[in-house]
């Protein structure tokens, strides 16, 4: 583990965490509202939904997962939000996972960049939560495309399991500083064909953010039978300890799903 970029600290989990949380995220629903209100003349509107199905090392079985984001974009400007469901697996909460991201696209010459700032909430167990927050900057050229950035993480202790073990109030949260996301793919063919492939190296997806060490390989293919929809699958590979001599296998999933952009 480094410690260059790692710092961990507890703190006290404040008694109406519960309270706070779904404030926080009825401010962010109303902000979204009116920013997709105020914008909704020149907006284009969009769905992307998809169903994940794999095991991994701590899954005990098949584990099913469900995900639904809806995406607003008006000029060179994008908002995006969504949520992720457990329909099978061995943790118990329903809704699994929540983001939310805000973009700006620059174009220059030949190439694409976006600078992007996400905030997501994963609850991993009915015991363990975890929030990220951070920033990537995305450059697309030609036929490939690099992402960088960093982010935020804080694992906390839900109620149930402060309750059930008696944890101390001074050990409830762990916190880790200005981790590494990345991500590297190389497309088949360029955007404007209606099918193409694409393979990435990367350490990061939608709901789920890993440490560096711990990257994953992911093949996709879509196909776009209209102007405004895409349908797509992707195989994803997980790995622990890429860097190291002995590369663990950890887990593999198959997502397949469809994008539909409204005008």
């Amino acid at each position: 583990m480094k410690t260059s970029s790692l710092r961990y600290e507890y703190r006290n989990e404040p008694k109406n965490t519960s309270a706070m949380n779904s404030i926080f995220i009825c401010r962010i629903i109303i902000i979204s509202l009116y920013l997709a209100g105020y914008s909704i003349l020149d907006a284009q509107p969009g769905l992307t939904a998809y169903t994940d199905l794999g095991e991994n090392n701590v899954s005990d079985g098949l584990f099913v997962k469900s995900a639904l984001l809806g995406h607003l974009r008006f000029g060179k400007n994008s908002f995006e939000t969504g949520f992720e469901t457990n329909l099978k697996s061995n943790n118990h909460p329903f809704l699994s996972g929540y983001m939310v991201s805000a973009s700006r696209y620059l174009l220059t010459k030949g190439s694409t960049f976006e600078i992007r700032g996400f905030g997501t909430w994963t609850r991993n167990s009915e015991f363990l939560r975890e929030t990220n927050w951070g920033a990537l900057v995305n450059m697309r050229h030609k036929r490939f495309n690099i992402a960088l950035g960093t982010n935020f993480r804080t694992y906390a202790f839900r109620k149930q399991a402060i309750a059930a073990y008696e944890i101390s109030k001074n050990a409830i949260s762990l916190h880790e500083t200005f981790n590494v996301m990345y991500s590297f793919t190389c497309y088949l063919k360029k955007d404007d064909n209606r099918w193409n492939t694409r393979l990435s190296l990367t350490n990061f997806d939608h709901f789920y953010i890993s440490q560096e060490t711990n990257a994953m390989l992911c093949l996709q293919g879509f196909y776009k039978p209209g102007s405004r929809v895409s349908l797509f699958a992707e195989a994803w590979y997980k790995s622990a300890g890429a860097p190291n001599l002995a590369i663990n296998y950890f887990g593999f999933f198959f997502r397949t799903g469809m994008t539909w952009n409204f005008n």
